[in-house]
């Protein structure tokens, strides 16, 4: 009778997990600056993969990123970035974005300091600075992308408001910018102002790019971003999109 049992148990939990929506791969290969991020992210990720019942796979190196990626439908890149990858696995990862799967960058994932034209690409910008951490009024565009259905049109939220380079707004489709006259963006680290971006800041955006669908957004400094409903709500929205055919 238990070994009835035990094949029952078996047999259910191969037909539970036979019911997984998607695969999906997390690399949280940390920079200095945002290692205690990593630990609420990935909480986050548990939980949101049993919300929403899709296989939840964790890299926090090169090699197991490599290892992975065979497995899954979509990449996301927490405050990682390709600065450790070798160019064996950056040509590895490349030729899994050309199958045309999804892949989502969330806050430093566009800070690189190996700079990578390809990567850059993929990602739509590159980071170059950000003022000191403020709160700042952030506005919704196209409110029917689903990484942003549940936001109101204007919300005010707490950040690193990165100003990007190569970035070029007729390649990729904003969803969110920062007005940049609700915080200081000339507030740097030293005497030297920064300059912001103008009228258009974007925070959040998405677009196809070597096959695959990408969803970046600038916002997910801090542990507390990852324990905020409305950005897991964001980012699996971006999920979502990133996975059509």
């Amino acid at each position: 009778m238990k070994y009835l049992v035990l094949i029952l148990i078996i047999a259910m939990s191969t037909f539970i997990n036979a019911q997984d929506q998607f695969k999906l791969l997390l690399y949280t290969q940390p920079d200095r600056w945002h290692s205690e991020s990593i630990p609420a992210a990935v909480e986050a990720f548990k939980l949101l993969s049993k919300k929403h019942q899709f296989q939840l796979l964790w890299a926090d190196e090169p090699a197991k990123l490599m290892d992975y990626l065979g497995e899954v439908s979509v990449v996301v890149f927490v405050n990682s970035n390709t600065d450790l990858l070798n160019t064996e696995q950056i040509h590895q990862f490349r030729e899994f974005i050309n199958k045309g799967v999804g892949f989502v960058g969330i806050h430093s994932t566009s800070d690189s300091k190996v700079k990578n034209k390809w990567f850059t690409q993929l990602i739509g910008g590159s980071f170059t600075d950000h003022p000191r951490f403020q709160s700042a009024i952030v506005d919704v565009h196209n409110d029917k992308f689903p990484a942003v259905l549940h936001l109101t049109k204007r919300f005010v939220w707490s950040d690193e408001w990165y100003n990007f380079n190569e970035f070029h707004p007729d390649k990729v489709n904003v969803v969110l910018t920062v007005d940049e006259d609700s915080y200081n963006y000339t507030l740097g680290y030293d005497d030297i102002p920064l300059k912001g971006m103008g009228k258009s800041h974007p925070v959040a955006w998405y677009h196809q790019f070597d096959g695959a669908r990408v969803f970046y957004t600038a916002l997910g400094h801090k542990p507390e971003s990852y324990k905020n409903d409305d950005f897991m709500k964001m980012i699996f929205g971006g999920i979502y999109w990133v996975l059509q055919p």
